[in-house]
This record gives C-alpha cells, sequence and structure tokens, in this order.
C-alpha cells in the first residue's frame, strides 16, 4: 500500500511462511517493478512485521537480509514495527550485527511513533 499524499510505503508481512527462495525472489521482483529506486528517494518505508513468524535460524536470516537490501534501499527512512519485546530485541540485534540497510531500519511496536518517524521532515 502507497498512501501518497504522506509519501509512506507501508509492507504488511502475512502470517504465511515463505516455503522456497523463488517465491521472496518473485514477490522482490514485483516489489522492483512497482517500486523502482528512483521513485524511492521522496517516500518512506514502514515494514510491519508484527504477523511474520519469528524465526532466527542463520539460513533464513541471511535471505531475509538480501530481501531487506532489496526492499530498503533508495528510501528515505525505514521502519520495521514489530509484536513482541523479543521481536525488537531481535531486530535490534540484526542492526547492530548487520550495519549497512539493516542498521537504517529503526524498530518500533507502536504504528503511530513508526509513522510520526517516517514522515517526519
Amino acid at each position: 500500500m502507497v498512501i501518497r499524499e504522506s509519501q509512506l510505503v507501508i509492507f504488511k508481512r502475512s502470517a504465511l511462511p515463505i516455503l522456497i527462495e523463488a517465491e521472496l525472489f518473485d514477490f522482490l521482483d514485483r516489489f522492483d517493478a512497482l517500486l523502482p529506486q528512483l521513485l524511492r528517494r521522496e517516500l518512506s518505508l514502514l515494514m510491519d512485521m508484527r504477523e511474520g513468524p519469528m524465526r532466527n535460524e542463520p539460513e533464513y536470516e541471511a535471505l531475509m537480509q538480501q530481501a531487506l537490501l532489496r526492499m530498503g534501499t533508495g528510501f528515505r527512512r525505514l521502519a520495521v514495527l514489530m509484536k513482541s519485546s523479543v521481536g525488537m530485541l531481535q531486530a535490534s540485534r540484526l542492526r547492530r550485527e548487520r550495519g549497512g540497510i539493516a542498521a537504517a531500519l529503526r524498530p518500533f511496536q507502536s504504528e503511530q511513533e513508526a509513522r510520526d518517524y517516517l514522515l517526519a521532515h
């Protein structure tokens, strides 16, 4: 969903697990086609991960890092919504360990706080 008047793009993760890598990369190809990097400069991205399954296997985290790099590159600001304190800790750990685009991804539990951060000038 893109909220044009506010320049906010919202990605909402479903509870369905990713079954195969090809499925994820197909989604990323469609995401890139809808929002090429040239259009992202004035937009912020809110990734709502509250319904996503909690996983922390190294292979899965590496795959999600690739997805984050593709999805997050070029946006003015990035935020992630997490459901629990455990999710917040995991997001903070990944920010520290991975650096790069992951370091730019600010975690929140409050949707309003995330929106306020993303829409601040």
